[in-house]
């Protein structure tokens, strides 16, 4: 068995029916970023949102990592734009030494240039085929004017979903502007679907009060398919202009098929014409395609346990492969070879699901995964349902010294991953309560108002996302998730981290906030000062988790460190985050030696 074909078969999930199971294409279960140059399947991604496919390879927006990815014909991954810092850099040069902001969707045209949503930076970047980016839409100031002008000197805001039609035209979804944008082959920006009251345009549909265009497609004759989470239904954008629902919830609206789904957040179409929909919240993908609506991966209807959206509705129906876990789908694309692909955003990974009918038993072994046109990463790291995961304990098994700074087990959901690309663990739950450990002393709550108030701290979840492998002089980001299910507005706090043996912090710092919708928060830059020559990093902030201004679960702090060239080989578990005085969790990291690099 290769080396490919034993990490695909670990990072299988089970198949509870004996139907089709997803299979892991990308990215190893532990959020990260590591693997360039090796099968994908052994690789790190850290909150991939979306998935492409083009040009024989398949194309991965690897959001928290700030970085685009590539599985090539033979499966190898690697980056192909971004330098893991966030910020706005690299216009007119390689797109490897570009600096992106949270890329959040991709499309790739018919010359193989590979479109990226730059959410965060308020533009939409091309990487050229010779490997050269450059911004095609917004100036990188947040708005919604420049219609009619020039796509580079409109104002975007917070661009989150792509399309290209067989035309050449771009399609742009905004979550901050509620609206889409188009762009024609002159490179002239309009808008041609937006919320009620978003634009002044008579030419413009109106898709109503509660609308974010979170995912687009389009069909070879030219219509625009729209994911809409926030109405809870896609929508059929004609030719013509006409704007139509095509799917939706049993709630009394005039649509096409009833699907009582969470929150539809991406689409794609197969070879077939079928439509399919990821439903972020309730961690499924369903498929329309005439008649009552289907799940195909994720927990099957009449389960009813789960995320929001766990019930179907009448008359929806499983197929044989529902019930393979996800956890938060936001992006789906199909390759040629017949494969739907799931960026499966809190597993970190991109998933693939055979849309034909899989050979027979007798049609011998099943052909090995190498991500060949259309694959996409599997599931992602992050919650699914069910009560939120301690501390994780280390007890993983890769070779080398185990150096604590504290004696005693942390308690954890189950084993961290071990270097091979075994499976992580079990995603959390951001919106279950469970038993959460971490509180702290009088923790002042109010919603950040700076009423004064004291209230019971916040039951916070701290957690170290991925155990990082870092070779000497090399640098690297840890990544830091503050969860809670409590409102938690502190004020102004210091948090402490100490670095594991072997590194230092370099300085940088940044933070997000993660809400459970999918979509990202930006957050201001933490003032982070270095101490004891690299081995300690203080960042001072004003945290907000689940505060009305702040509707966001999650907080992911992203720390920039550097292994010492003197570093001794090994797995080191004696770092420590220590959040606004709250008790502490362990950090970790692997240093490699010279023939581990």
């Amino acid at each position: 068995m290769t080396a490919r074909a034993a990490a695909r078969r670990r990072a299988e999930p089970a198949s509870p029916g004996g139907g089709e199971r997803l299979v892991t294409v990308a990215g190893n279960g532990t959020a990260g970023c590591a693997g360039d140059g090796r099968p994908a399947p052994e690789g790190q991604l850290a909150f991939p949102a979306d998935v492409a496919v083009g040009g024989g390879s398949v194309f991965i927006a690897d959001h928290a990592n700030h970085r685009v990815r590539r599985i090539d014909g033979s499966g190898v991954l690697t980056t192909v734009a971004g330098d893991g810092l966030r910020g706005f850099a690299g216009d007119g040069s390689e797109a490897v030494r570009a600096r992106l902001g949270f890329p959040s969707a991709l499309a790739v045209d018919a010359d193989g240039g590979v479109f990226i949503a730059d959410e965060m930076n308020h533009r939409v970047r091309r990487i050229d085929p010779s490997g050269v980016i450059g911004t095609v839409a917004g100036d990188g100031s947040r708005g919604g004017d420049g219609d009619g002008g020039p796509a580079g000197r409109a104002r975007l805001d917070a661009p989150c979903a792509l399309a290209v039609d067989g035309a050449g035209t771009l399609y742009v979804g905004e979550a901050g502007g509620s609206r889409v944008r188009r762009i024609d082959g002159d490179g002239v920006i309009s808008t041609v679907v937006a919320a009620s009251g978003r634009s002044t345009d008579p030419g413009t549909a109106d898709a109503g009060a509660a609308f974010l265009p979170a995912g687009l497609a389009t069909d070879g004759a030219g219509r625009l398919y729209i994911a809409d989470p926030v109405g809870r239904r896609v929508l059929l954008l004609d030719t013509d202009g006409t704007l139509g629902v095509q799917a939706g919830p049993p709630d009394g609206s005039d649509c096409a098929t009833t699907v009582d789904w969470g929150a539809p957040c991406a689409v794609a179409l197969d070879a077939e014409g079928a439509l399919h929909v990821a439903d972020m919240t309730g961690h499924r993908v369903w498929r329309l395609a005439g008649g009552p609506a289907r799940v195909v991966a994720g927990p099957e209807p009449a389960a009813g346990a789960g995320g929001v959206g766990a019930a179907a509705g009448a008359g929806a129906a499983a197929d044989p492969g529902a019930g393979d876990p996800l956890a938060y789908p936001c992006g789906l694309a199909v390759d040629p070879a017949g494969r739907l692909l799931v960026a499966d955003n809190f597993h970190h990974r991109i998933a693939a699901l055979p849309l034909a009918a899989p050979p027979s038993p007798a049609a011998g072994p099943e052909p090995e995964p190498g991500p060949g046109p259309g694959t996409e990463p599997g599931p992602g790291t992050e919650p699914g349902p069910g009560p939120e995961p301690g501390p994780e304990p280390e007890t993983g098994t890769e070779p080398g010294p185990e150096r604590q700074a504290e004696p005693g087990p942390e308690p954890g959901p189950g084993p961290e991953p071990g270097p091979e690309g075994q499976a992580g663990p079990e995603p959390e739950a951001p919106r279950e309560t469970g038993p959460v450990p971490g509180r702290g002393p009088g923790t002042t709550q109010g919603g950040g108002e700076g009423d004064g108030a004291t209230a019971p701290a916040a039951r916070l979840l701290v957690r170290q996302e991925v155990g990082v492998e870092v070779p000497r002089s090399g640098s690297e980001l840890l990544h830091v998730r503050v969860s809670s299910t409590d409102a938690w507005a502190p004020g102004r706090v210091e948090h402490r981290f100490t670095a594991p043996t072997g590194l230092v912090f370099d300085g940088r710092a940044t933070c997000a906030y993660y809400r459970v919708d999918g979509s990202v928060i930006a957050a201001p830059e933490p003032a982070a000062a270095v101490g004891e020559g690299g081995r300690s990093l203080s960042v001072t902030d004003e945290p907000r988790l689940n505060t009305p201004g702040n509707p966001a679960a999650a907080l992911v702090y992203t720390l920039g460190v550097r292994a010492l060239p003197d570093a001794g080989p090994g797995r080191y578990t004696d770092g420590r985050a220590v959040i606004a005085g709250q008790p502490g969790t362990r950090l970790r990291a692997s240093v490699l030696g010279d023939e581990e690099d």
